[in-house]
């Protein structure tokens, strides 16, 4: 019997802190959100971090009608939705659902933990620039956000994240 435990998600409510600081970049609705995680996951950048997470398991995106917040859901059928309410239909928030996406199945690393945030930093540089990523850098240090370490080439060739908080596989 396995007793491994998910790692505490002990810094969600500081990464939370640190991103509401941020300005916004309102994407016009769902087709868009859409549109935006497609060309993020359609990227050889994408492909090199998350081989196994391709176009054609992109999150099914749902309007969270009386929703309270954007979260990623892992559906019965083995797929997975992201409910982003008008209020998170923004960028930012997309790519922090499409990092949850990537990182599902690493039992090692906690949600919010150093893994996310450095996947997290990345992604916004890739996708919405230095600037951006730059100002999600300071807004963590200044919420004191651990990031964990850049990713290193795995056995296979493929960046891996997360090598600092478990084993490469």
């Amino acid at each position: 019997m396995d007793t491994a435990r998910r790692p505490r998600d002990s810094q969600r409510s500081r990464v939370y802190a640190a991103e509401s600081t941020l300005p916004q970049s309102p994407l016009p609705g769902l087709v868009a959100c859409a549109s935006f995680a497609d060309r993020v996951v359609g990227t050889f950048w994408w492909t090199a971090r998350f081989p196994s997470r391709a176009l054609d398991g992109v999150p099914r995106l749902r309007p969270g009608n009386g929703a309270r917040q954007a979260f990623l859901r892992d559906e019965d059928d083995g797929t997975h939705s992201m409910t982003l309410p008008r209020r998170y239909r923004t960028k930012a928030v997309v790519l922090h659902e499409l990092v949850h996406w990537a990182l599902r199945g690493r039992p090692e690393v906690a949600d919010h933990g150093r893994t996310f945030t450095r996947v997290l930093l990345d992604a916004t540089e890739e996708f919405c620039g230095p600037d951006r990523a730059g100002a999600l850098r300071d807004a963590f240090d200044i919420h004191r956000v651990r990031v964990g370490a850049a990713p290193q080439i795995d056995l296979d060739g493929w960046l891996h994240y997360g090598w600092d908080e478990g084993t490469l596989h």
